[in-house]
C-alpha cells in the first residue's frame, strides 16, 4: 500500500513537471496563451523574457488572457497570475502594449498589479532594444533561432543583461552546451582583468558560477585565474567560492 502511494505521488510529480514545462518555440508559447492551464502561462511568461519575441501574433493572446481576469484579480491566485502577464508585456519591447501597462497602473484593483506595471513600462524600452539582440531577425517573418542559439547570440552580444540572463538559464537548467561553455570563458576572459561597475560584476559572476557549475575540467583553470588575479575584489571573491563546485 505504501509503495503504491509513493507510485502514484511520484507518478503526479512527473505529470506536474510534464505538464508546466517552459515553451521553446513561439509555436509552444502561442499554444500556451491560447489553451494552458494557468500555471502554464505563469511558466511561459517568465520565459518570454529570454525568448526575444515581440510579435502581436503573440503577444495579443497573453494582453487578452491579463485583461479577462483583471478586473477581478483581488484574491492571491488571480494577482500572481495577472503579475506574470504583466510582466510578459513588458518583455515584449512593443510599444502596442504601454497603454494596457497604463490601464493597469489606473484601473488595477491591487496595489502590487499596479506596481509591477510601473516596473514593465521601463521593460518594453529595454526589451525593444534587447529582443532584437537575442533574435535578430523577428518571428513569424524569420525562423525563430533555437534555445542554445539565443543563448550564444545573448553572450556573442557583450550585453551586460543579457549575458547575465543566459548564464543564469544555463545555470539554473543544467544546461552546458559545448559551444556555449565555450563562449562563457570567452566572456569571462575579456571582463575578469577590466575594472567593473556593479552591474558588469554581477553578469560576470554569474557567467563564472555557470562556468564553475558545469564541473567541467578544462575550465577549472579559468575560475582559478578569476579568483587570484580579477581586478575587482568583489568577483575575485565570487570565483573562490564557485572553485567549491571542483571540490575545493
Amino acid at each position: 500500500m505504501l509503495f503504491r502511494s509513493l507510485l502514484m505521488s511520484f507518478t503526479l510529480a512527473v505529470a506536474g513537471a510534464i505538464q508546466a514545462a517552459v515553451p521553446e518555440t513561439p509555436e509552444e508559447f502561442v499554444r500556451v496563451f491560447q489553451s494552458g492551464s494557468q500555471l502554464e502561462q505563469e511558466k511561459a511568461a517568465q520565459a518570454l523574457e529570454w525568448a526575444g519575441l515581440s510579435s502581436p501574433q503573440l503577444f495579443d493572446l497573453v494582453e487578452a488572457d491579463l485583461l479577462k481576469v483583471l478586473p477581478q484579480a483581488k484574491d492571491k491566485v488571480a494577482i500572481n497570475y495577472v503579475a506574470h502577464l504583466t510582466k510578459a508585456l513588458g518583455y515584449s519591447g512593443n510599444e502596442k502594449y504601454r497603454a494596457t501597462l497604463e490601464k493597469i497602473i489606473a484601473e488595477a484593483p491591487n496595489s502590487k498589479l499596479k506596481k509591477y506595471a510601473k516596473l514593465s513600462l521601463p521593460k518594453l524600452n529595454e526589451h525593444a532594444r534587447l529582443n532584437p539582440l537575442i533574435a535578430p531577425q523577428a518571428w513569424p517573418t524569420a525562423e525563430h533561432p533555437s534555445l542554445n542559439q539565443r543563448l550564444a547570440n545573448m553572450l556573442k552580444s557583450d550585453d551586460t543583461e543579457l549575458i547575465r540572463i543566459a548564464a543564469k538559464r544555463m545555470h539554473y537548467t543544467l544546461s552546458y552546451p559545448p559551444e556555449l561553455m565555450a563562449l562563457l570563458n570567452t566572456t569571462i576572459e575579456q571582463n575578469y582583468l577590466q575594472p567593473l561597475d556593479g552591474e558588469r560584476l554581477d553578469a560576470i559572476a554569474w557567467a563564472c558560477r555557470a562556468l564553475a557549475g558545469s564541473r567541467t575540467p578544462e575550465y577549472k583553470a579559468t575560475i582559478e585565474k578569476v579568483a587570484a588575479s580579477a581586478t575587482t575584489r568583489g568577483l575575485r571573491s565570487y570565483a573562490k567560492k564557485y572553485l567549491r563546485y571542483y571540490g575545493k
